[in-house]
């Protein structure tokens, strides 16, 4: 695994998953406390890059646009001879791409989001990049997987050459202690998670509707939130007449510990407001996580969301995006019938465990590497 510095809060989470699996991780390209010279270097390569973007598109300034580590993690991908690259992300499959060339190997890209479509408008030059980079390498690919079903249909709509395959976003299967009784007289304990804590996420149409129902309930924020963002949706809590201790900040947590930590909730949330076609058409981890800890699922109605409640209708309620009183009915449905969210929250668990878990979606994409392999 080819990595690189990302953002700070990350760094321990990443450390102690790097200390267990001793020698899997190569990571390049500096970081601003003990690789200083290099991690600016880089972050001074890619700015210059991404000026000289908008006048030419030779001598790998898209390539560095793009990815701050291209260059380092192309020098150590070509170092090590393998049969098949794969590439996680936009920034990375240039170096996935010219290094499956150098030693004459297959390379393939998971599509976690549509990076095209990220942007509000095609005149921003985040768009013509994501945009170039797609259309340069696309076709170098020996095969593509997609993140959701509409990431998959709308990149095959858009590149009529790919067959893209959906690897859904999916976890191990979990042995969690089975708490799925709701007890009517505690408060309603709501959960939304993200790496991110902050605006255009939903988390303000769920303070709004916390405050129409009226009733006891608690929203738990999980992720790394600035203190403009606690200000912001504390003062917002307020605006609407809604106690703030209610709502609960929590720091991230790593990986390993987030489905026990959730599974002490009621209801996921899974509030995307859609400000762009990505966050419309991604599934994002959010809505199998919740079903591996066993909750209930509070989801936007986004094109992607509403495809899977229409496939998993049992699994929870579909509301109207931004639309606050949409969102308090399925809170007051699931608070004036316990008997139902407990129900909900048992079939979710199972259904992680027997159909929307890592062991059967693996397979798929064993099937698919196994295919390459073989052409």
């Amino acid at each position: 695994m080819i990595c690189c510095f990302y953002q700070e809060w990350a760094r321990e989470f990443d450390q102690d998953i790097i200390n267990r699996n001793k020698g899997m991780y190569i990571y390049c390209g500096g970081d601003p406390v003990h690789e200083k010279l290099s991690y600016y270097q880089t972050r001074l390569r890619q700015k210059t890059s991404l000026h000289l973007f908008n006048y030419t598109k030779t001598l790998d300034i898209p390539e560095n646009a793009i990815s701050r580590t291209h260059a380092e993690a192309l020098s150590v991908a070509r170092s090590i001879k393998t049969d098949l690259y794969i590439a996680h992300n936009l920034g990375a499959l240039p170096a996935a791409v010219l290094a499956a060339k150098y030693n004459g190997a297959k390379v393939g890209y998971d599509a976690e989001d549509m990076h095209s479509g990220q942007f509000k408008t095609r005149e921003e030059k985040g768009y013509l990049l994501n945009k170039f980079i797609e259309e340069k390498y696309f076709p170098q690919t020996d095969y593509f997987t997609a993140a959701s079903p509409l990431i998959a249909q709308y990149y095959k709509q858009t590149y009529p050459y790919l067959d893209p395959v959906v690897i859904n976003n999916v976890f191990p299967r979990t042995d969690l202690p089975a708490r799925p009784n709701t007890d009517a007289t505690l408060p309603l304990k709501l959960f939304w998670f993200s790496q991110t804590v902050g605006p255009e996420r939903g988390i303000e149409n769920i303070i709004e509707a916390m405050a129409l129902t009226a009733q006891p309930t608690e929203l738990h924020l999980l992720g790394n939130c600035s203190d403009n963002d606690k200000i912001m949706i504390t003062e917002l809590a307020k605006y609407n007449r809604l106690d703030t201790g209610r709502i609960h900040f929590h720091q991230p947590i790593a990986p390993d510990e987030l489905f026990k930590f959730t599974a002490q909730f009621d209801i996921g949330m899974a509030t995307e407001t859609a400000p762009n076609l990505n966050r419309d058409i991604c599934l994002t981890n959010k809505i199998f996580t919740y079903i591996q800890a066993g909750l209930a699922i509070i989801a936007s109605d986004t094109q992607a969301q509403r495809l899977f409640m229409e496939q998993y209708p049992s699994t929870g309620c579909l509301y109207q995006k931004n639309d606050a009183a949409s969102l308090a009915n399925c809170l007051l449905g699931y608070a004036e019938n316990p008997e139902s969210l407990t129900e909900t929250k048992k079939m979710n668990y199972q259904l992680g465990q027997t159909e929307l878990n890592w062991e059967n979606e693996s397979v798929i994409f064993q099937n698919v590497v196994e295919l390459v392999s073989s052409s």
